[in-house]
C-alpha cells in the first residue's frame, strides 16, 4: 500500500509540534532583573531541540572532510592534493585572480593577465568567481592555495548536507538521510572531482536547487519566495560552475517528466509552480544577465568544446569496479580502473555492485512509491547519459549507439562531458539507499532492534565499498624570491611579461609565480579556453607564435634547430607585436637551454636576481 511520503509529501511534524501553551493569565515584568536569566521560550526551546541533530550532523560530514584531507592541513597554503597539479593550479590561479579584481576594482569576466593583450573570457573558463569572492580575505592573506584547500572541505561538507536534506524535504527520517547525504557527498564522483576539478567537486547546489523545485511543484510556501531563491542558486551556481547547473537542470527536467507522467493532476494545478519557476527565470537573468552578456557576446568568446567528441564518457565496467581512490580496492581492481581512457579525475560512475543492485530491486519492488520511482528511474537515466554516444567495456568501443548520441550535437549539450552525470546518478543512489532504509521498518515485520540490525547491515554493505582513501599530498610549485620582494619593481607596472618555462595547460608553475606578485604584470599564453581564428574553443586558444612554439620546444628539451637571423627577426616582430617588456626565466629543467635561447633573440644578457634570469630589452 502506497504511503503518505511516497508522494512527494512533506516530513511530518514532530510530536507536540503543533502544541502551544497558554500564556495567558502569566506576568511579565518589564525589565528582567539583571542576576535573573530570562527563560527560554517554549518557541526556542522548539528550534533548539530541531537544531542539535542538524548540527550534529553537520559536524559529522565536516569531520569526514577533515579526515578525507588530513593530509593537506600539515601546510594548507603549500600542499595541495596529488594527481592533478595542473589543473588544481588553474583553479589557484582563478581564485587569486578574483581576488586581485576585487581589491583593483577590475572587470572580474574579462581578463588580460593571462594570453595578454588579446585576454580571457572568464565565464568560457572554469573561473569559479562567487567561491573566490567569498574567500577573497583569506587568498589575500593566506594565498589561493589555502583557500582552493577550504573550499574543497566545504564542498564535500556543503554536497553531503544538501543531499541529506534533499531526503529530508522527501519525508525520509533523519537516520537514514544522514546515510544518504554521506553516500553523495563523499561519492567516488565527488572525490574524483576533488582531484582538481574544484568546480565540480562543489556541487551542493544540485540537491538544494532540487529541493526548491521539489516544495515548488507541490506548491508549499509562497511562489514569489520559492522563485526567488531558486532563482538566486541558479544564477549563484551560474557564476561558480556552469557544468553543475547544466547537470541539475537534467536532473530536474528527467525527474519532472516522470512526475508528470506518473501524476497526471500535478499536470492539471501546474499554474503555480509555472508562476514560481517564472520568476525564478527572471530572477535568475537579473542576477546573471551581464556576465551572461559578457560571455557571449564580448570578446574573446567561443563556441563549442575544446574536447574530444565522445572522449570522456564512463566506461560500462566503471561502475563496478573501484579505482585506487576507494579504500577497499584490491591490486588488480585498481589496475584495471587505472587504464580508464579519461584518466582519474574522470573515474567517477563508481558505485559497486551491493549499491547497484538495492537501486534496481528497489526500484521495481518499490515502484509504487513515488519518491523511489522517480529517484531510481532519474539515476538509471543519468547513468546511461555517463556512458556517452557510443558504449566503451573494457577500455574496448563497441560502436553501440546510446542516447547521448540523440543529443550531442546540440548547443550546450554540444560543450558538456557525458561522463560528469555521474553526480546527478550519485545523488539517485543516496536518495533511493536513504528511502529503502526509510522503508525498513514498515516493510519487515522483525521487531525493533531485528529491523535496526537489518538496517545497519544493508547500510554497512553498500556504504563500506565506497569508503575513500585520504587523499595524498604534493607540493605546489616553489615561488622565487623575485615575483615575492620589491625585486619584482624592475619591471614596469602593467607591463607584459614573457614568462618562461612558457605558461600552458602542462606547465603551469608560471601561473602560481603571476599570482604570487599580485599580477604585477600580464603575460602571454596561460592554462585556458579561448577561440581559435574560426571561434571555436580550444584549450590554449589561437595558435601560439612562432617563437612561443620554439620556446616551449626549448624548454621541454625537444629543439635543437639553428637560430637563424630570420628566427631572431622573427621573435623580435612577435615581441614587438606583444608588447613585451621583459622576458622572466624562473626554475625549470632546461632553464639552461632556455638561458641561451632567449639570450640569442633578444640580443642582451640577462639578469640573476630572486631566483630569475630577467631580460630587460631596450
Amino acid at each position: 500500500m502506497e504511503q503518505r511520503s511516497a508522494d512527494l509529501a512533506a516530513p511530518a511534524p514532530t510530536t507536540g509540534e503543533n502544541v502551544e501553551p497558554s500564556t495567558v493569565g502569566q506576568t511579565v515584568p518589564a525589565t528582567p532583573t539583571p542576576a535573573t536569566p530570562t527563560p527560554a521560550t517554549p518557541t526556542q526551546l522548539r528550534w533548539l531541540r530541531r537544531l542539535r541533530p542538524q548540527a550534529l550532523i553537520g559536524s559529522s560530514y565536516l569531520l569526514l572532510a577533515f579526515a578525507l584531507t588530513i593530509r593537506v592541513w600539515s601546510e594548507p597554503a603549500r600542499n595541495i592534493i596529488a594527481g592533478n597539479p595542473n589543473d588544481t593550479g588553474l583553479y589557484c590561479w582563478w581564485l587569486a585572480h578574483t581576488a586581485h579584481a576585487v581589491t583593483s576594482l577590475s572587470n572580474p569576466f574579462i581578463t588580460h593577465l593571462a594570453n595578454a593583450p588579446e585576454g580571457i573570457n572568464a565565464l568560457w573558463n572554469t573561473s569559479v568567481l562567487v567561491p573566490g569572492l567569498i574567500l577573497t580575505p583569506l587568498t589575500i592573506v593566506a594565498g589561493p592555495v589555502a583557500s582552493y584547500n577550504v573550499l574543497v572541505v566545504l564542498a564535500f561538507l556543503l554536497s553531503a548536507s544538501g543531499a541529506y536534506l534533499f531526503a529530508r524535504t522527501l519525508g525520509v527520517r533523519t537516520a537514514p538521510a544522514y546515510v544518504g547525504g554521506a553516500v553523495y557527498g563523499f561519492s567516488p564522483a565527488l572525490v574524483a572531482a576533488g582531484t582538481g576539478h574544484l568546480s565540480l567537486v562543489l556541487a551542493p547546489a544540485i540537491p538544494l536547487l532540487l529541493c526548491l523545485v521539489t516544495d515548488i511543484v507541490r506548491q508549499t510556501g509562497r511562489p514569489l519566495r520559492k522563485g526567488l531563491l531558486l532563482g538566486t542558486g541558479a544564477g549563484l551556481q551560474l557564476l561558480t560552475g556552469e557544468e553543475v547547473l547544466f547537470i541539475t537542470a537534467v536532473t530536474a527536467t528527467l525527474g519532472l517528466a516522470l512526475l508528470m507522467a506518473s501524476r497526471p493532476e500535478y499536470v492539471r494545478r501546474a499554474g503555480g509552480s509555472a508562476r514560481a519557476l517564472l520568476i525564478a527565470f527572471l530572477s535568475c537573468l537579473a542576477l546573471t544577465g551581464i556576465p551572461l552578456g559578457i560571455q557571449f557576446f564580448g570578446s574573446p568568446r567561443s563556441h563549442g568544446s575544446p574536447f574530444l567528441t565522445n572522449f570522456f564518457k564512463s566506461d560500462l565496467t566503471g561502475f563496478y569496479v573501484p579505482s585506487a581512490r576507494q579504500l577497499l580496492a584490491s591490486a588488480a581492481q585498481t589496475e584495471r580502473a587505472a587504464a580508464y581512457q579519461g584518466g582519474a579525475p574522470e573515474y567517477m560512475a563508481y558505485l559497486d555492485w551491493p549499491l547497484l543492485i538495492i537501486c534496481v530491486s528497489a526500484t521495481v519492488i518499490g515502484f509504487r512509491d513515488l519518491r523511489l520511482r522517480i529517484a531510481g528511474l532519474t539515476g538509471a537515466a543519468l547513468a546511461v547519459l555517463t556512458l556517452g554516444s557510443t558504449l566503451l567495456v573494457r577500455g574496448i568501443e563497441t560502436g553501440l549507439p546510446l542516447p547521448w548520441h540523440l543529443v550531442a550535437r546540440i548547443p550546450v549539450f554540444d560543450a558538456a562531458l557525458p561522463d560528469r552525470f555521474a553526480l546527478g546518478t550519485a545523488l539517485m543512489a543516496g536518495l533511493v539507499l536513504a528511502i529503502v532504509l526509510d522503508r525498513l521498518p514498515s516493510q519487515l515485520d522483525l521487531g525493533g532492534p531485528l529491523t535496526a540490525t537489518v538496517a545497519v547491515a544493508v547500510a554497512a554493505v553498500c556504504v563500506l565499498p565506497l569508503v575513500p582513501r585520504p587523499y595524498s599530498v604534493e607540493r605546489s610549485p616553489d615561488v622565487p624570491s623575485f615575483f615575492t620582494t620589491n625585486a619584482i619593481e624592475i619591471l614596469p607596472t602593467n607591463s607584459n611579461v614573457l614568462v618562461l618555462p612558457y605558461p600552458s595547460g602542462v606547465q603551469t608553475a608560471p601561473l602560481f609565480w603571476q599570482a604570487a606578485a599580485r599580477f604585477h604584470f600580464s603575460m602571454p599564453g596561460g592554462y585556458f579556453i579561448g577561440p581559435a581564428e574560426d571561434g571555436q574553443a580550444y584549450m590554449g586558444g589561437r595558435m601560439p607564435t612562432a617563437t612561443a612554439r620554439l620556446l616551449t620546444d626549448v624548454g621541454k628539451g625537444m629543439s635543437s634547430e639553428p637560430l637563424t637571423p630570420a628566427r631572431i627577426a622573427q621573435a623580435r616582430d612577435d615581441f614587438a607585436r606583444l608588447r613585451i617588456r621583459a622576458v622572466i626565466l624562473g626554475p625549470t629543467p632546461h632553464a639552461a637551454e632556455l638561458r641561451d635561447t632567449v639570450t640569442f633573440l633578444t640580443g642582451s644578457q640577462p639578469t640573476f636576481t630572486g631566483g630569475v634570469y630577467v631580460w630587460l630589452p631596450a
